[in-house]
């Protein structure tokens, strides 16, 4: 009985260190002044505004070179604006995009949570639909990038 105490005390000795651990090496990152999380957030809004309104305007190709390197990678120009042809579905007005926060997770990534209004074509009573989306932004090139999956499938 003693030696199932013992190991007990070990494992959660071992998590603590872990936990004490990460709280060390991770802290650095985050601690940030307000001047610097001011112009994380406003640079990841600034381009996810303007990719919307790229998106609003059909301006796919545009929108392509706001994509990270890995989802370039992945996908044509060609075969990213197809797909937005089919799957660009915001709605026109001012409701497209409400209510963007940022949750900055280290000072070159940034989650962004906002409310998306969307229309459909087909929809008789020509209604936008509002969802909460989330979205990840990283910074590349001293530019902020999306991967390009997110929009392409966003709605």
């Amino acid at each position: 009985m003693k030696a199932g105490k013992i190991m007990i005390q070990r494992v959660i000795s071992s998590l603590f260190v872990l936990l004490v651990c990460q709280q060390v090496v991770f802290s650095g990152e985050l601690e940030l002044t307000p001047g610097e999380k001011r112009r994380i957030e406003s640079g990841a809004i600034d381009t996810f505004e303007t990719i919307i309104s790229l998106c609003k305007r059909e301006r796919f190709d545009e929108i392509y070179e706001y994509g990270d390197s890995i989802s370039q990678e992945l996908m044509s120009k060609e075969k990213f604006i197809s797909g937005m042809k089919i799957s660009c579905r915001l709605a026109s007005s001012r409701e497209t995009v409400r209510d963007i926060e940022v949750q900055i997770i280290s000072p070159r990534r940034v989650r962004l949570k906002a409310i998306m209004g969307f229309a459909f074509p087909h929809d008789e009573w020509g209604e936008t639909v509002f969802h909460t989306k989330l979205f990840e932004m990283i910074l590349e090139k001293d530019e902020w990038r999306i991967h390009l999956s997110q929009i392409l499938y966003c709605y």
